[in-house]
């Protein structure tokens, strides 16, 4: 049971650094992009960000309880398993403020902004404060999951 737990903090730890990467390119891809109007730039974040949400919470939590599971059932390695899941726990934590905190006001902020010139909702500044925020946050996610997973790499298989 601890060799499966192990295995799927690694994968999930590491899924999550790939899906977390791989989807700042691709909304900055997105930003950047004249293939798309403004209109779609801008309601960017209340259709990907639920699917990034989701993606994170699925893979973190799993990682979470299976790094709860080794960090108590095994001697060999306890100080770098409680470590492991001291990070996970970090990570979820900030995650979740992000989520709970930090984005879903900058989508309640999104609802209620009032049509400017150009056509498009103009954002007060209270929205880009929240949205270095919770840029802050994720990088911190990230860097705590990859130190997970690293972490986890580290860790030696119990004595059979």
């Amino acid at each position: 049971m601890q060799r499966a737990c192990l295995g799927l903090v690694r994968f999930c730890l590491s899924a999550w650094v790939g899906i977390a990467t791989f989807f700042v390119v691709l909304v900055i891809e997105l930003r950047q992009s004249e293939l798309f109007p403004e209109t779609i730039k801008f309601n960017h974040p209340r259709v990907m960000f639920p699917l990034y949400y989701g993606f994170e919470f699925g893979l973190l939590g799993t990682a979470l309880i299976c790094a709860a599971a080794c960090a108590w059932s095994a001697k060999a390695g306890a100080g770098r398993r409680r470590t492991l899941f001291g990070l996970v726990f970090a990570a979820v934590l900030l995650a979740a403020c992000d989520y709970a905190i930090v984005y879903r006001t900058l989508i309640d902020i999104m609802q209620t902004a009032q049509l400017g010139e150009t056509g498009l909702p103009q954002l007060p500044p209270r929205f880009h404060e929240l949205h270095h925020i919770s840029r802050w946050i994720n990088e911190a996610v990230l860097a705590l999951t990859g130190a997970g997973a690293i972490l986890s790499l580290s860790i030696e298989r119990p004595a059979v």
